[in-house]
């Protein structure tokens, strides 16, 4: 019996994918359900943002609810004297801090600057957009939004400023599901795409 613990043991430690091994997998670490990485909570509502396929997923209890093509934060780096903007989509855990209906785009200093127009005050009422970010919005703090987009043509693609941009159906399906408080995960899942096919919303 001991020695049988021993080998288990030795081989989780020898083996990483195995040391990765959650409770709820019994012991079937490959048995990767597509949008859902293995540290995601296989209960209630989660979230998850797959970067590396400009993908976005509702699951409840570890099952698909709704999945649908997404944008996402481009990457690039923007310069103006001594400031600098990287266009970025954070990875990791993060929450819902706020649920916004008929969110209003506080435009920030960088889309005066890349539109070639003044930078006004920061009271300004020329910073208030409306429209900009469709019908709902889930706040994941630091200014970082999914949303909804008057831009459908950039979903599926890396073109963001580093929100997540979804198509107005799946923003009021996860608007209307998530509360403050539900997990969102963000990751990579290695698989290069440029270009997302369409939703496919259940």
């Amino acid at each position: 019996m001991r020695t049988t613990i021993a080998l288990i043991l030795s081989l989780i430690i020898s083996d990483p994918a195995l040391a990765q091994c959650h409770w709820w997998q019994f012991g079937r670490c490959d048995d990767q359900t597509e949008g859902l990485p293995p540290e995601a909570p296989r209960t209630g509502v989660v979230i998850t943002v797959d970067v590396s396929t400009n993908h976005v997923y509702l699951f409840r209890d570890g099952a698909l609810v709704a999945r649908s093509a997404a944008a996402t934060g481009s990457g690039k780096e923007f310069v103006m004297g001594n400031d600098m903007w990287v266009f970025h989509t954070p990875r990791g855990h993060l929450t819902v801090k706020a649920k916004i209906k008929d969110p209003i785009w506080h435009k920030p200093d960088w889309a005066f600057a890349e539109e070639g127009k003044p930078i006004p005050p920061p009271s300004s009422p020329l910073r208030d957009v409306k429209g900009k970010l469709g019908k709902y919005a889930l706040s994941l703090g630091d200014g970082i939004l999914i949303h909804g987009t008057d831009d459908p043509r950039s979903i599926g693609r890396r073109v963001s400023h580093g929100c997540i941009r979804v198509p107005d159906a799946m923003i009021e399906k996860l608007y209307n599901t998530a509360t403050i408080g539900t997990d969102v995960f963000i990751f990579d899942s290695q698989k290069p795409a440029e270009v997302a096919p369409a939703s496919d919303i259940r």
